[in-house]
């Protein structure tokens, strides 16, 4: 029942917002967890899961289900516009896994909310959230559902609510809409020409964006395309995501990985926010975790690893405050420089080679001496798996600082 005062109300129950749920119900704080949909739901999203998802999953204790739902990959290449590539066994960083796997988010965010529930976090779906109100006892939480008024009280908030930018503006935390990149997506079957690897190309795109070939087994896959916006570019730059995803698949190297395959179902088209670097991560009585705080790979579109990941960080920061009996807000601004610590300066990276990825004569050369170039090609690697934050002792590769 939603009629007590819970430690904490999270609003938004996708990867972050669950994995928060179940790391804070676990430890024995009284979890709250709302979201619009009733599950299980699909998701819009490229279903890629990178080593440093995987490793969070693993450690819920849910890998097991998943190598038997999603599809393990051990290998990488990337592209560049004239065709340049990288390719790459999935590096041994640490104690994390050498594989990605793609799992649909149908089944992935319904075994995330079960897994929270068991934990004893109390689910309630099909509410939508207007307003979360602070005051210095904790938040309420408000809403409707089937046609009633919701209101949740608790002593801190955590908004895992996606790209939607819409509560966090209500709340003051955004104080203008951030820009999005928007990608769409579709699945293939029967496909005669799929590679078992992460595909990850800019050949075929307009610059900056990026195409991907998620492989959910090994004759269908997850095909997607995404375009970054920029307000100088808008002026001429007219395409929506589906126009872009229509190029890319009829683009010859997709052609040749399509041969013999159809599609099925729709393609989805789905905003994402990935201005970590400058966005805010918390609020008063209020952390953000996920897609909400920005974190999105700016190269990749890639944001189910970091929103997993800062649940489980949101998590481990309530729990020491609610143990120190301190909810100030200067200790809730302790997660800001956690976050930045984990995450920042791979995302400053990324954003520095998604400016290089605005002009073909810079992105080529640099795939192209990447292979070359060990250190260079580690880079590229780390970045776009996200690694950069991982244990990094291993003995199988060097290890690989990211210079900004």
């Amino acid at each position: 029942m939603l009629d007590k005062t819970f430690d904490v109300a999270i609003i938004g129950a996708g990867p972050g917002g669950s994995a928060a749920a179940y790391y804070l119900a676990q430890r024995g704080l009284a979890v709250a967890l709302l979201d619009k949909a009733d599950f299980p739901r699909d998701k819009t999203c490229g279903d890629g899961l990178t080593p440093r998802a995987v490793s969070v999953l693993r450690d819920m204790g849910l890998l097991e289900q998943l190598l038997q739902v999603g599809h393990r990959t051990p290998r990488l290449e990337i592209v560049a516009p004239l065709g340049y590539s990288v390719d790459s066994d999935i590096p041994k960083v640490g104690d994390w896994p050498e594989f990605t796997l793609v799992v649909p988010r149908l089944i992935l965010d319904d075994l995330l909310l079960h897994k929270a529930i068991g934990a004893g976090a109390v689910f309630q779906g099909g509410t939508r959230v207007s307003k979360v109100a602070t005051s210095a006892a904790g938040v309420t939480v408000h809403g409707t559902r089937k046609g009633g008024v919701v209101e949740v009280k608790a002593r801190v908030a955590i908004v895992a609510t996606g790209a939607s930018p819409t509560l966090l503006m209500e709340m003051g935390i955004l104080k203008h809409k951030p820009a999005m990149m928007i990608a769409s997506r579709a699945y293939f079957e029967d496909m005669r020409g799929l590679k078992d690897e992460v595909y990850l190309t800019f050949e075929g795109v307009p610059l900056p964006g990026y195409g991907w070939v998620f492989p959910t087994s090994e004759t269908s896959a997850n095909i997607g395309a995404g375009l970054v916006r920029r307000s100088w570019t808008s002026r001429w730059r007219k395409e929506t995501s589906s126009q872009v995803f229509q190029k890319f698949i009829a683009s010859p190297t997709i052609k040749a990985m399509l041969d013999g395959g159809h599609q099925v179902g729709p393609i989805k088209g789905y905003p994402l926010r990935m201005d970590f670097a400058q966005s805010p991560t918390y609020g008063e009585r209020t952390l953000l975790v996920g897609e909400a705080a920005g974190l999105v790979n700016p190269l990749t579109g890639e944001g189910i690893d970091y929103a997993l990941e800062s649940g489980r960080l949101a998590a481990e920061h309530l729990t020491a405050l609610f143990a120190a009996n301190d909810l100030s807000q200067a200790r809730l601004a302790e997660y800001d420089t956690i976050l930045r610590e984990r995450f920042q300066r791979l995302f400053v990276f990324c954003d520095r080679v998604r400016a290089i990825c605005l002009n073909p004569l810079l992105l080529n050369p640099l795939v192209a001496v990447a292979n070359y170039r060990t250190d260079l090609k580690l880079r590229l690697i780390y970045a776009v798996l996200g690694l950069h934050g991982a244990p990094l002792e291993s003995a199988a590769q060097p290890a690989v600082e990211i210079e900004v």
